[in-house]
């Protein structure tokens, strides 16, 4: 492969290329899974050299076509690893869906017991209104009786003072 004809697409993950024991270049690089995207070779893998096409960067000659077995393996792990994050993901938002469930029924209690704390001095007040309205309604007729008593008094003592 030319470098003046070759054209790829890279493709990889630093924990399948550990584990697939995906090779180093000569420049003591971990290779580069890539897909051809020439006419002679459309989409077929290959590892190589990752400074190759870099501008500025030096690269070496390294090549390898992949293996299709190795590159369905490499993809297969790529894939594994991406659902297993997502399923660290989704454990972590469970957890905290879970922890935030507890805290909520925690405030949902507090807020029970508040309602039924006020609900009962809400109790107290209604009976300590009904006996203030009742003394209120004694002494308002405490209040016409001696009214009353003052005025038979008065009429009274004004027939007593005319007959003398």
């Amino acid at each position: 492969m030319s470098s003046s004809s070759s054209s790829s697409t890279t493709f990889g993950s630093s924990f399948a290329k550990h584990t697939l024991g995906i090779p180093f270049c000569f420049c003591d690089v971990e290779a580069t899974l890539k897909f051809s995207n020439t006419k002679k070779n459309p989409g077929r893998p290959f590892l190589g050299c990752p400074n190759y096409n870099t501008e500025g960067l030096p690269y070496c000659k390294f090549f390898k076509w992949g293996d299709s077995n190795q590159v369905n393996e490499f993809q297969l792990r790529e894939r594994t690893n991406e659902v297993l994050r997502k399923e660290r993901e989704l454990e972590k938002r469970v957890e905290y869906v879970e922890k935030r469930e507890i805290e909520l029924r925690k405030r949902s209690d507090d807020i029970e017991k508040r309602e039924m704390l006020l609900s009962n001095i809400n109790e107290e007040v209604r009976k300590k209104e009904s006996v203030l309205v009742v003394r209120e309604a004694e002494i308002k007729r405490s209040r016409t009786l001696l009214r009353v008593y003052w005025a038979f008094a008065f009429v009274f003592g004004c027939c007593i003072g005319l007959r003398t």
